[in-house]
């Protein structure tokens, strides 16, 4: 098992993915094999997205608008609210947390049924996509070897 470094913005990128096409109905039907291990992939990462969660939601609340004496201020939802300069650290923070790191091993099973998701390279062990190459023509892309390919 090889232990890699992504970010916060690839994990949210990824869990994404794996939620949309987990939720169309035409593509599940079609494969029910790759779903179901997009879906084992989604499970083994909620450790790392509970993680980025609870990141996320200290920010909001170092962020957040507070009275006179520290008390947290509210919108009708039980939202906090920020002031103008809250918003802006907020935003900044949610960037940074973005960009931060998370080591996790790669998921190590048969490629069968997955071999379709570009998506998941790097994420599963031994699951390689052709690399792609600008050719002399202008800003055209040739693909090296020809493999259906689902990606973002």
């Amino acid at each position: 098992m090889a232990k890699v470094t992504r970010t916060y913005e690839e994990l949210l990128r990824l869990v994404t993915t794996i939620n949309a096409l987990s939720s169309n109905k035409e593509h599940v039907d079609a494969n029910t094999k790759g779903i179901k291990k997009l879906q084992k992939i989604g499970t083994k990462l909620k450790a790392n997205l509970d993680d980025y969660n609870e990141k996320l939601e200290d920010i909001r609340l170092d962020n957040a608008h507070t009275d006179d004496k520290g008390c947290l201020i509210t919108d009708d939802k039980g939202g906090y609210k920020y002031s103008k300069d809250g918003i802006k650290k907020l935003n900044k923070d949610i960037k940074a947390l973005l960009q931060q790191t998370f080591e996790f091993y790669q998921f190590t099973f048969s490629n069968e049924g997955i071999e379709i998701y570009a998506f998941l390279e790097g994420w599963v062990e031994g699951l390689e996509f052709p690399s792609m190459e600008l050719t002399d023509d202008d800003d055209v892309v040739e693909v090296i070897e020809e493999t259906p390919i689902v990606s973002l």
